[in-house]
């Protein structure tokens, strides 16, 4: 599993609408993770990390953000436990352009765009709340978390 940027959010930020429920979908994933640490079972992409850390960060966003260093302790509490890797290589050029070809690509959609053709190369499955992965996406590689 990988989560996408807006689960990382919402499960660090407890001002966040959705905070008790990606915090707990992020903490039984954490579990599950941990009772197979020989295998990478949770997938933190690069290009999700550099997006969650744009936006906690961000003053336009949060009224009061987070600091860059409460940032950086979530993403590392993240990837020292068992089972948790950290992917910094994303997809390569001709997975990107196929799916985006292939999906209702619209500018505003890149990054996500991006992250599922990670998820795709990697054989990962994307955790998020975003439906608009629907449309990027086959059903086997996502899961949506429930609101």
């Amino acid at each position: 599993m990988t989560p996408d940027v807006n689960l990382l959010v919402a499960a660090m930020r407890l001002d966040h609408p959705h905070h008790a429920l990606a915090f707990n979908h992020l903490q039984e994933q954490l579990k599950l993770a941990s009772q197979r640490p020989n295998q990478a079972s949770i997938m933190l992409f690069g290009v999700v990390v550099a997006g969650f850390i744009r936006i906690v960060t961000n003053r336009r966003i949060f009224q009061l953000p987070s600091s860059l260093q409460q940032a950086i302790d979530f993403v590392e509490t993240l990837l020292i436990s068992p089972g948790v890797v950290f992917q910094g290589a994303g997809s390569d050029w001709s997975n990107f352009k196929d799916l985006s070809l292939k999906s209702d690509f619209k500018s505003d959609s890149a990054t996500d765009v991006w992250i599922a053709a990670c998820s795709l190369q990697w054989g990962q499955i994307l955790h998020t709340f975003d439906r608009d992965f629907k449309k990027i996406l086959p059903a086997e590689h996502l899961y949506l978390v429930s609101r």
